[in-house]
C-alpha cells in the first residue's frame, strides 16, 4: 500500500501517511528490541501483539492524538506475561544482558 493513498489530513495538518510512518517507526523499534533480547520467535509474537493492541484502540477517530508508545507499552506488557509464563515452565531466554561483556579498549 502506498502512502500516497492516504491524502486526508487531520486537525493538526498532519497527514495520515505521516501517522502511518510514525507507527511503522514505533513498531520497528519495538520488534527490533524484542528480537535482540528474546529472539525471532518472540519478535513475531510481539509484532502480532502490537498490531492487536493497535486494532483495539480507536485510532481512526483519535488520529490527531495517537500515542504509539501506549500501544507499544501494552504490547510489551503482553510480552512480559508470555516470557514469565515460559520461564516458569523452564524455558530460559538468553538476553543481551546475559552475554559476556567485551572489555573496552
Amino acid at each position: 500500500m502506498s502512502s500516497e493513498s492516504f491524502s486526508m489530513t487531520d486537525q493538526e495538518g498532519k497527514s495520515m501517511a505521516q501517522h502511518m510512518a510514525s507507527a511503522e517507526r514505533e513498531l520497528s523499534a519495538f520488534v527490533t528490541a524484542v528480537h535482540q533480547l528474546f529472539g525471532p520467535e518472540q519478535a513475531r509474537y510481539a509484532a502480532d501483539n502490537w498490531m492487536e493492541e493497535l486494532e483495539q484502540s480507536d485510532w481512526i477517530s483519535e488520529a490527531q492524538a495517537i500515542d504509539w508508545r501506549a500501544v507499544t507499552i501494552a504490547a510489551a506488557a503482553r510480552l512480559v506475561g508470555r516470557v514469565e509464563r515460559m520461564s516458569s515452565h523452564g524455558f530460559e531466554f538468553f538476553t543481551a544482558s546475559r552475554y559476556p561483556q567485551r572489555p573496552r579498549t
